[in-house]
């Protein structure tokens, strides 16, 4: 699942932060993990000579950014086994027979709550 997630992650980072968004598939809301600020971003701005390897570093900070990100949307989203869409909470209904996004639930008919109302 988290690379399911991995891969709806929109970026949204900027030189100072590392943040990124999923949009649910159903409601259209965007989720936005938390900020993680980049640990060197003072000494990226002072020192251009040293560009390369503040580079590498926003790199390698930035990709466990995004893991924790996919771990964090992981606790928000889920994915509608019957139309395969990622879908928040809100739209993600807890059924009898199987757990579906509102819209399957809605066409089939099949009644729930959602997993946050």
């Amino acid at each position: 699942m988290i690379n399911l997630l991995s891969s709806y992650l929109e970026d949204c980072s900027t030189p100072q932060y590392f943040c990124f968004a999923i949009r649910c598939e159903v409601c259209g809301e965007f989720w936005y993990s938390s900020s993680v600020p980049f640990s060197k971003a003072a000494q990226a701005a002072d020192y251009s000579d040293k560009k390369e390897l503040y580079d590498a570093i926003y790199q390698r900070e930035k990709e466990r950014a995004k893991l924790a990100a996919g771990k964090e949307a992981r606790e928000r989203f889920s994915q509608c086994p019957i139309c395969r869409r990622l879908v928040c909470d809100s739209c993600f209904l807890i059924c009898d027979e199987m757990d579906l996004c509102k819209e399957c639930a809605d066409r089939l008919k099949e009644y729930g709550e959602p997993v946050v109302p």
